[in-house]
């Protein structure tokens, strides 16, 4: 039934174009886009060889310990990039029908100027006219849609889906990342759920200067934050503002926002932007919701195997 419903929802939305039992498919994938230098660099640093486990770094959210993933600095005014996927249609709930094995396609990734780890998400409804990852880039996707052949459903959510080299772990966190596009090219992401671009704040303490004449960071001092996630956009993007601690300070004597805005502390305009997803707080995991990329999901291979043939066997 949801497949009958589905079909009927995109024959609606094509106006009766929608593709008829048999009618041919788009099939191989298009040769993936040529890369501008700086793309190109940026991808491979995506490469396998520098995966690694993301660890977890403590904090402090009102006098109770939080743990959060460190996905890098991200340019302070970065914008939400979007987040491409070809979908069959819709069913009756309004859910998305996933196409068997399809992955997300992305507009951004880690080292580019308008990378966030934020991403808009956009419906690519295709009804079946394309294959499982035929579409791999955004180009491919436009020609399609100027063909007539698919249509796009804008949303008004984001999402956090931080992009990080293929085989990359997360620490205490059994989930394996999931495999995305980006100009024709396999990327991995981990889907942390609905986030807000809007970065939220962060206190990091510092203690005079490094040999380079950086602020030094208070290693011993837990940043501090004013708010978790809880249910709707998780605040995981941060700006970081430096509070300069001095030599009489006690390491974590302050563990909550009221501490840090009244305790007499020089606090400075951010310095950066951080990804910051919030993992635990006092030990339980947060708990978050999946982005609809995941929560409907078609993760099997694209193709079912072919039929066994039955074995016969000689009579005597």
């Amino acid at each position: 039934m949801r497949t009958v419903v589905s079909v009927i929802a995109i024959t609606f939305v094509f106006g009766g174009v929608a593709t008829a039992q048999g009618q041919q498919q788009q099939g191989a994938p298009a040769s993936a886009p040529v890369l501008a230098p700086e793309t190109a660099a940026a991808l491979e640093e995506l490469e396998p060889r520098y995966a690694a486990e993301i660890g977890l770094t403590q904090g402090w959210f009102r006098d109770h310990n939080v743990l959060y993933y460190d996905f890098g600095t991200v340019p302070i005014g970065a914008t939400a990039g979007r987040v491409l996927w070809p979908i069959h249609g819709f069913d009756a709930k309004g859910n998305p029908v996933a196409i068997r094995g399809q992955r997300p396609i992305f507009s951004t990734i880690p080292g580019l100027g308008d990378y966030s780890g934020v991403y808009r998400l956009s419906y690519v409804v295709t009804a079946d006219h394309v294959q499982p990852n035929v579409l791999r880039d955004i180009a491919a996707i436009d020609e399609l849609v100027r063909r007539g052949r698919a249509l796009i459903r804008e949303t008004d959510m984001t999402y956090n889906l931080p992009i990080v080299p293929r085989g990359t772990r997360l620490a205490r966190d059994s989930s394996q990342g999931m495999p995305g596009w980006f100009e024709g090219r396999e990327v991995q992401f981990f889907d942390f759920g609905a986030a807000s671009i809007t970065p939220a704040q962060m206190w990091r303490f510092i203690r005079g200067a490094d040999a380079s004449g950086q602020p030094a960071v208070l290693a011993e001092q837990n940043s501090v934050v004013d708010s978790i996630p809880t249910s709707g956009m998780s605040p995981d993007l941060w700006e970081i503002h430096p509070v300069t601690a001095d030599s009489a300070y006690v390491p974590n004597t302050v563990k909550n926002a009221s501490a840090v805005r009244g305790g007499g502390f020089p606090i400075g305009t951010p310095t950066a932007v951080r990804n910051l997803p919030i993992a635990f707080v006092d030990g339980a995991a947060v708990q978050r919701g999946a982005s609809p990329v995941r929560a409907f999901a078609d993760l099997r291979s694209p193709f079912p195997p072919a039929p066994t043939r039955p074995l016969v066997t000689q009579q005597p």
